[in-house]
């Protein structure tokens, strides 16, 4: 091969190896383009939490706006009398959270909207939720699993609190109260019965029911321990533990315990979930009872639509939103409904 061959074939070489170290470049710069800028992620979460904070504090920052112009109404007011009213209504409005109920009408719900946040992202878990249940009723809320209808039981029990709207309960709005005055509220008025029993293993049945009892209100009358173990039919198991006793009636001593609250309200998240057909129908007929027996409102949540049948009205939540409401005018008993 002569010099002259030699230096085609090297100058050829030296082209391929220089288009390929272009086209390297590029391959780079472009890499360089889709790697994340940390910049601006930093600058999106900062948005994301500045949002998120905004949501969290709807309501809270309502109540605060509210309570101001009050309070410039209060120092505007001349009238002696008058302003010593406007103080005293500002006491139970916003630091008690007093509101009146609708006539005949218990819980009463306007406009309720519900977020979860995280910091950084928010969740629209319920959306303009309206809704009015009268004192003594028996409701039934069903919805899928992450419907919102154990959100909004909980938002009506106190447990969690309202985002933003009106949520009345028993002559309470859940929005104005503080976390300390949802406790005092839930503490007063309501007793729960889970899917769990929750008792406490070293209670006898009579001591597991004393502890609902020792939490009642002064003001609420007082219903006697006999009474309560007759209509739970465990007299003969007053003396036992919790551990000598069936699955149903470990289900009784926490409905008995509940109920020696005499509430107002009595919530039921899946009270029967953890019982076979049996114990569950026994169980559930007992919640009846104590409506029909002591007027108490009862609120369940449960996944079986067959449920619906001993309800006086029936709730049915999608995607967060109340998709229907009906009203039963024949109930039936928990003996008589579909288990299936």
């Amino acid at each position: 091969m002569d010099k002259e061959t030699k230096n085609k074939n090297s100058n050829t070489e030296n082209k391929k190896s220089l288009k390929n170290i272009e086209a390297n470049d590029f391959d780079n710069i472009d890499a360089k383009k889709k790697r994340p800028n940390l910049r601006e992620i930093r600058a999106e979460n900062k948005k994301k939490r500045s949002e998120s904070k905004i949501i969290s504090n709807l309501g809270k920052d309502f109540v605060k706006e509210e309570k101001e112009d009050f309070i410039k109404k209060i120092k505007s007011e001349e009238n002696i009398d008058e302003k010593k009213k406007l103080k005293e209504e500002l006491k139970k409005i916003f630091k008690n959270g007093e509101a009146i109920n609708s006539k005949g009408n218990i819980i009463d719900i306007k406009g309720l909207e519900k977020y979860y946040c995280n910091g950084i992202n928010c969740e629209h878990i319920l959306h303009n939720i309206n809704l009015e249940i009268k004192e003594g009723e028996i409701v039934v809320i069903l919805g899928a699993s992450g419907s919102g209808k154990t959100t909004l039981l909980n938002i009506m029990s106190g447990l969690t609190n309202p985002t933003l709207g009106d949520v009345v309960v028993a002559g309470k709005n859940m929005l104005y109260l503080s976390e300390a005055g949802r406790t005092k509220f839930r503490a007063d008025n309501l007793s729960f019965v889970f899917q769990s029993y929750n008792l406490i293993p070293s209670l006898t049945v009579v001591e597991n029911i004393k502890v609902g009892e020792n939490l009642r209100s002064k003001d609420v009358e007082k219903i006697e321990m006999s009474k309560i173990l007759e209509t739970l039919d465990l007299e003969k198991q007053a003396k036992k533990y919790p551990f000598q006793l069936s699955g149903g009636q470990n289900q009784r001593v926490s409905i008995g315990r509940a109920l020696a609250k005499n509430p107002k309200l009595l919530f039921a998240d899946e009270p029967t979930g953890a019982l076979d057909e049996e114990k569950g129908r026994e169980a559930l007929q007992m919640l009846l009872d104590i409506n029909e027996k002591y007027k108490t409102t009862l609120i369940m949540v449960t996944h079986n639509p067959n449920f619906a049948n001993i309800a006086d009205m029936v709730l049915y939540i999608k995607d967060g939103r109340v998709d229907r409401i009906k009203k039963n005018k024949t109930k039936l008993k928990a003996s008589k409904i579909d288990w299936s």
